[in-house]
């Protein structure tokens, strides 16, 4: 009977130790399926964020019929040896960035700017659409706004654009050019043809991307548009 009780004992304890072994490995198990879990939701949220880029610019693609944004110095304007008017002219543009793009940015994207790439931290929006990233302009963020088509682009205080130069270029002027001048508010609008514009201190050479555009058409510079910047 003794040799029965022990043999009975041991039986037992071989099904203790097996149902343990099966306990600890169902642990082991279920621990290295959590573990893939929260594995699978890192690959995903890092999946889930973006990068905004501006959209490609066609500036340069044709420069004989377009409204182009100009700096020039004094002496980039002047006659040839054939009597032909020319402007040594740089050629600016700034980045753009598609509607749709910009309303679907998220917390933890990134936007390229000209300054590089910047991760988003925070988004607000102004009553008057006025977006702030990162605290906006006062916070050491920036501001993006939107034209009448629906384009964002990076704007600084009093709406200034972060032109940058993308060409240089030496087009002929056409004789029947205007230059129309609304950059001094006290002296109003001034109108100068050929004659009037290469007249020595008759112009004052102010003029950058942020002022001054031009229109071509066929290859000849037509007019030329300066306002009034703060």
């Amino acid at each position: 009977m003794k040799k029965i009780s022990v043999l009975l004992m041991a039986v037992c304890l071989l099904f203790t130790g097996c149902a343990k072994s099966q306990d600890s490995a169902s642990v082991e198990s279920t621990a290295s399926y959590e573990a893939a879990d929260d594995n699978t939701a890192d690959v995903v949220q890092s999946a889930a964020s973006k990068t905004i880029y501006p959209i490609p610019d066609t500036t340069m693609d044709n420069l004989n019929d377009a409204i182009l944004s100009v700096s020039l110095e004094e002496g980039d304007a002047y006659v040839d040896e054939n009597g032909i008017m020319l402007m040594d002219l740089k050629i600016y543009t700034y980045d753009k960035y598609d509607m749709v793009d910009i309303a679907s940015l998220n917390i933890g994207d990134t936007i390229l700017t000209r300054s590089g790439k910047v991760k988003l931290t925070s988004r607000e929006q102004s009553d008057t659409g006025i977006i702030h990233i990162n605290g906006g302009l006062e916070e050491g963020g920036f501001d993006l706004v939107t034209n009448d088509s629906g384009i964002f682009y990076e704007a600084g205080f009093n709406d200034v654009k972060s032109w940058y130069e993308i060409g240089e270029i030496t087009l002929p002027v056409s004789a029947d050019f205007v230059f129309i001048d609304k950059s001094d508010l006290n002296q109003g609008e001034v109108m100068f043809n050929q004659d009037s514009f290469l007249s020595n201190g008759t112009v004052n050479y102010d003029f950058s991307p942020h002022n001054t555009t031009i229109r071509v058409e066929d290859a000849k510079i037509v007019e030329m548009n300066r306002v009034y910047t703060p």
